[in-house]
């Protein structure tokens, strides 16, 4: 098995700096999603959406590439496996090469047989867009010049990094050679070769999953930002409730609603949670959450107030967001009532809530299909943590955010961390 540490001894071994970082010192790792492009790890901006997909070389070169694969017809049966897999299969080109295709700087790698141990495609680079295509995967065209500064291997499962134009970086998501069965050596020599002589950057992060969280972290790292906070078992929670099929999944928000179905889970904005986990700031990426979130058993929703104009900034964890106040979370390209539109459009619904916030506590549930219904007399913000794993979502980043918010609207700086008996 190659470790991380052995892949920095090989760069080293190639006159690379690299180092080993955890999942949680890099605030911009999302998780992907079957919305996101299997993309190349080029770092310049593409015109297509769905940037929350694995990064690999060349899209669906690197699994040719890795297998031997030379033929149009083994790259046609490479795309529908990785749609097989729940990914949008791809290939790109840039705005500057003649023809475009050939600005995939791993295709013309490969097709000049520069790539060292991987014999070259018997096909061009429009011949194998018009393939991947046909099969059901798209074609993307990057904009502007390379200005990487910094190669990304990314070892944590089922998270990637969407590019970012004015920051660039390679981005190798690693852990698809498990995926897709890939030589891992090879893969990842195959990547440090092309960096080198594409004229990339000799630097790279390694990036390698973080501790599990258990409870007792969460108290540690919420006293740590000057709260109270402790655990206690389901046992000695009477309010708590099994969630249901005809339950929202609905906002932490304590306040009462003029809607029913209090007894689906609660999280960060209902579904807007999952959406700034993830990276998802456009509205098809939004609408694709919503029809998840019924797959999954639960009502999607989102909320406002009776206060708020519009009303739904009555959200507060919207608002910060919409204000880019969550830190490593990028801002929506839609407003409060573009988001309350799109929502219903896909089958959520939007509830209005009632009175003023007056939380006491804050409780953080740890115990999986269970809640705490809003009881307008008695508020209390509800964190239903366990939803993190039903959604695949990134845990610390999931509860940093719901410190951030409570912090920021000024609620009470008091936990309980609810954990199975």
């Amino acid at each position: 098995m190659v470790t991380a540490e052995d892949i920095v001894g090989v760069l080293e071994g190639r006159k690379w700096k690299a180092e080993i970082v955890e999942q949680s010192s890099v605030p911009a790792l999302i998780r992907t999603s079957p919305q996101g492009l299997m993309k190349c790890v080029d770092g310049r901006p593409s015109d297509l959406s769905g940037m929350d997909g694995p990064k690999s070389l060349g899209g669906v070169y690197a699994i040719a590439t890795n297998r031997g694969v030379t033929d149009l017809d083994g790259l046609k049966k490479i795309v529908e496996e990785v749609k097989g897999k729940g990914h949008i299969p791809s290939v790109h080109g840039d705005e500057h090469a003649h023809p475009a295709p050939m600005g995939c700087g791993f295709f013309k790698l490969w097709s000049q047989g520069k790539l060292e141990g991987i014999p070259p495609p018997k096909f061009n680079s429009e011949e194998g867009k018009a393939a991947v295509i046909e099969a059901g995967g798209v074609y993307e065209c990057l904009k502007g010049s390379h200005e990487e500064k910094v190669v990304y291997i990314n070892l944590v499962p089922g998270t990637t990094l969407a590019p970012n134009g004015d920051d660039q970086a390679f981005v190798v998501d690693a852990w698809v050679a498990g995926t897709f069965d890939l030589d891992i050596p090879k893969y990842l020599v195959a990547a440090a070769s092309t960096v080198e002589q594409l004229g990339g950057p000799l630097s790279a992060k390694l990036i390698v999953p973080s501790p599990a969280l258990t409870p007792d972290d969460v108290v540690g790292v919420l006293k740590g930002r000057g709260w109270e906070a402790e655990t206690v078992k389901q046992s000695e929670v009477s309010i708590m409730i099994p969630v249901s099929g005809e339950g929202l999944l609905k906002c932490v928000d304590g306040r009462a609603s003029d809607l029913s179905g209090m007894d689906g889970p609660k999280s960060l904005g209902g579904v807007y949670a999952i959406a700034t986990n993830r990276g998802v700031t456009d509205l098809d990426g939004l609408k694709a959450i919503v029809k998840e979130v019924k797959e999954l058993g639960h009502i999607p929703s989102c909320h406002g107030d009776e206060h708020a104009h519009p009303a739904p900034m009555g959200c507060g964890f919207f608002k910060l967001w919409s204000l880019g106040k969550l830190d490593g979370i990028p801002p929506p390209k839609f407003d409060s009532e573009e988001g309350k539109a799109a929502i219903i459009e896909a089958g959520g619904v939007y509830e209005q809530l009632k009175g003023s916030h007056e939380e006491k506590v804050v409780y953080i549930n740890f115990v999986p299909d269970t809640t705490i219904a809003p009881n307008g007399d008695d508020q209390a913000f509800v964190v239903d943590a366990w939803i993190t794993g039903k959604f695949n979502l990134d845990v610390p980043k999931y509860l940093i955010a719901a410190a951030s918010t409570v912090e920021q609207l000024k609620g009470p700086l008091k936990a309980k961390l609810i954990v199975p008996n």
